[in-house]
């Protein structure tokens, strides 16, 4: 009895050892160990279907390669202007084959490939009804644009990053599948915005369960590993969409599977955030996850560690107990974070419309999708800020070059065309994955999901405009390019005006990153006098 009461004395007294989470991963657990490496592997598996959902209707929405005059019995269906044009109805220059057949009588040709390769042949998308060809992908980042709102706040205040992915998974799947099932374009309209609202769950929380689980000098180099996936994703689809290039809704059905295999096979292995169970007032919980990355490698926390806690707990909107301290209302915040939407609007609208226009190059689409999605895969990169601008300044200056290229191989294919367009491809890319990192690095924990979520908005607003640009590229590759370059050079000279993050801390409050990020202005400022 009285072992036991000395015992109970003596704990309060010990000493504890208050830390962070930067702290314990950095002195204790490893900023890069096998369970974050598994960590990042088993979330980053999201980004695939994730990819394949966003880009598919580059061959399902695609206009068809070309079309041919019927052979029939029936002279009134077979016009002399269709007869003597069949050579180039059929050589496959589809921006003159669809507006030829405009001027045909109904039923007196047919599209190569038949009606079902894709919307667009199958529901008679041309002439005067090409432009709603662009609204099912259009709605789709529309509802991206909803859900990256839903899913940010839900992650941030209610259910945790692991358990809204588990729902994004399951919506995407489901919404895919149904998707294979539209009786007609408005119906495919409404279930592209489903899909698209379903999907926008994947990026944000893929990204930031990664980032919060390893050290500061890891995290630019991880958030680029999930990328890879995404590009695995866009790669795997010429892949499938090839076998399946006559049934456009086959292709839905088989990337409709993925994301279902995911949910029950992988996600039960992610561990939730330990920054998002700290400030949310979990600290055993956050503690046990850290102890088990810890433990896998080879290490232990002392006993006597205590997480330090925030002093203001959390929402999804910065909303802070009694202070009502939110990104909006903190001035430095809201002006990092206005200017990281402005450059993900450009950034997205350039990004997404030179994947979506592969079809106006003159190039065989399967081909020219994969050699885009090789030149995504991201480089290493050592400076977010500085990357980030002159990635977004040569996609512009590329797009620009394609244009002489595009009045110069107007019927012929053309590799200078598709090399400069995919040089231009890879510095869209690098741009938009640096935009992911470096919004996580520029809030704090408490907001971070919030303002991921605001810059995936920022993105998917941009991309739902490009559809348009894909439309009109149809009948004039050159002014999309215009448009494309123009923009992305603009986006580009914005990053400028934000700070340089790499190696910075993650900050768990709004509070705490403002005090901080002052002294450290105040100690460059003395050490510069000196």
């Amino acid at each position: 009895m009285d072992n036991e009461e000395e015992t109970t004395t003596e704990v309060p007294n010990e000493e504890k050892m208050e830390l962070n989470v930067d702290e314990i991963i950095e002195r204790y657990v490893g900023s890069f160990g096998l369970p974050q490496l598994l960590q990042v592997v088993l979330v980053s598996f999201a980004w695939v279907f994730d990819s394949q959902n966003t880009l598919v209707t580059i061959f399902t929405d695609a206009q068809p390669s070309g079309w041919r005059c019927k052979t029939s019995a029936d002279p009134s269906l077979s016009s002399s202007w269709c007869m003597n044009n069949t050579a180039s109805g059929g050589g496959g220059n589809k921006g003159q084959s669809a507006g030829h057949v405009c001027g045909l009588a109904a039923g007196s040709w047919e599209w190569i490939g038949g009606n079902s390769a894709t919307t667009i042949a199958e529901w008679d998308l041309i002439c005067h009804r090409k432009f709603l060809a662009a609204i099912p992908t259009s709605l789709f980042f529309i509802g991206s644009i909803f859900g990256c709102a839903f899913y940010g706040r839900l992650a941030d205040a209610w259910l945790g990053r692991k358990k809204t992915l588990l729902l994004a998974c399951i919506l995407t799947s489901t919404t895919t599948f149904l998707t294979s099932f539209s009786p007609n374009i408005w119906v495919y309209s409404l279930l592209r915005f489903a899909n698209g609202f379903a999907r926008s769950g994947n990026g944000i929380c893929c990204l930031v369960l990664s980032t919060e689980v390893v050290g500061r000098k890891w995290r630019g180099q991880v958030g680029q590993y999930g990328f890879f996936f995404f590009t695995a994703g866009f790669l795997s689809l010429p892949f499938i969409a090839y076998p399946t290039r006559t049934q456009w809704r086959y292709l839905y059905r088989i990337i409709s599977l993925p994301p279902l295999v995911y949910t029950f096979l992988l996600v039960p292995l992610v561990s939730e955030s330990p920054r998002w169970l700290l400030v949310r007032g979990k600290n055993k919980e956050a503690l046990e996850v850290l102890q088990k990355f810890a433990g896998w490698n080879g290490k232990k926390l002392p006993d006597n560690i205590e997480l330090i806690i925030p002093s203001q707990a959390t929402t999804g909107t910065g909303n802070e107990g009694g202070k009502n301290e939110n990104i909006w209302t903190t001035r430095w915040a809201a002006k990092r974070m206005i200017t990281m939407m402005l450059f993900g609007f450009g950034v997205g609208f350039v990004y997404y419309g030179i994947q979506l226009n592969a079809e106006n190059l003159n190039f065989n689409l399967y081909l020219t999708v994969i050699i885009n999605a090789a030149m995504e895969i991201p480089a290493v990169f050592t400076n977010r800020r500085l990357l980030s601008s002159l990635s977004a300044i040569s996609a512009g200056v590329s797009c620009l070059l394609c244009i002489i290229f595009s009045a110069a191989s107007s019927t012929t294919s053309s590799w200078p065309q598709l090399t400069i367009e995919a040089i231009g491809f890879m510095a869209a890319a690098i741009a938009f994955n640096v935009s992911y990192i470096y919004c996580v690095e520029l809030f704090p924990t408490n907001v971070r999901n919030f303002a991921v979520s605001m810059l995936r908005q920022s993105l998917m607003l941009g991309a739902s405009l490009s559809p348009l640009l894909v439309v009109v590229g149809r009948l004039s590759p050159s002014l999309s390019f215009a448009v494309f370059g123009a923009l992305a050079i603009v986006s580009g000279t914005l990053s400028v005006w934000l700070p340089e993050t790499k190696n910075a801390p993650l900050y768990e409050t709004l509070k705490q990153q403002e005090e901080e990020e002052e002294l450290k202005r105040r100690r460059l400022m003395q050490n510069t006098v000196l």
